[in-house]
């Protein structure tokens, strides 16, 4: 044993400096993400503001063809914004992890308020939106914000990988698990579904989804879903949807006590 010694301080040397430069790599990132995130912010708020400024007619009457393209313009704007704020928010996740402040809170209106949010998109892509929030599932403790923005890229995750006039679902139901009781939130969608072996790898960093459609983006948003629903102590997952597509669902708890987080699970129903 004396004489492997020596080589084994020399491997522990080894993982300490490549611990190290991992570190640093994800500092440097982070820090990138920042500096990027910021220098974009500005330009797109002043481009949304004019935007808003000109379809208001305060400054001339449009006519039917200019509405439909600043139309444009300002949907664009709200994309962007949200690639920005997904950007702003992993460099957060990269420099310390996420925080949240639970509240006892209507999971309803978190649920509403995302839809009502993305329901320009919804539309312009056809499709039909439904909420299904169970009468015992109406409350839970979690940071509205913080939620709306899970369910925000959920759906937008829905439309990318879906095609024109699919029907995607919001289901709230009480669940049980280890003995305590959560509200399990569910976007349920009709397209390609997640094929098993990338039901883990979707919510790790920079990883896109394989569906026919949506091929943009940096692949943040499903880990950026898992670090806040996590913070929460819940637990993400995907898994087949009944009669084909994907079933995205999160777990909230009911009452005050935070209980571990489970990470990102992967199965098939």
């Amino acid at each position: 044993m004396a004489e492997r010694s020596p080589e084994l301080r020399e491997l522990e040397e080894e993982a300490a400096r490549l611990r190290e430069e991992l570190r640093r790599e994800i500092r440097a990132r982070a820090d990138l993400l920042t500096v990027v995130s910021h220098e974009l912010r500005t330009p797109v708020t002043v481009l949304a503001g004019y935007t808003r400024l000109l379809l208001s007619e305060e400054v001339g009457e449009l006519n039917p063809r200019q509405r439909r393209y600043l139309e444009e313009c300002r949907r664009s704007c709200e994309r962007l914004n949200a690639f920005i704020a997904n950007l702003l928010h992993f460099s957060q996740l990269q420099g310390g992890g996420v925080r949240v402040e639970p509240e006892d809170a209507s999971v309803r209106e978190a649920v509403e308020g995302a839809c009502a949010f993305l329901r320009p998109l919804v539309e312009e892509h056809r499709s039909s939106l439904e909420i299904d929030v169970a009468e015992d599932a109406v409350r839970a403790r979690f940071d509205p914000p913080r939620i709306e923005q899970v369910l925000c890229n959920l759906l937008e995750n829905a439309l990318k990988y879906t095609e024109p006039g699919s029907r995607i679902r919001v289901v709230a139901r009480r669940v049980c698990e280890q003995g305590r009781p959560f509200v399990e939130v569910s976007v349920i969608d009709d397209g390609p579904g997640v094929p098993p072996e990338d039901r883990e790898r979707i919510f790790e960093p920079y990883v896109r989804g394989g569906g026919q459609r949506g091929s943009g983006g940096l692949g943040l948003g499903l880990s950026i879903c898992r670090e806040i629903v996590r913070g929460h102590g819940g637990r993400i997952r995907v898994s087949d949807a009944a009669g084909g597509g994907a079933c995205f669902s999160f777990t909230l708890p009911v009452d005050g006590e935070r209980p571990r987080a489970a990470g990102a699970e992967a199965e098939r129903e």
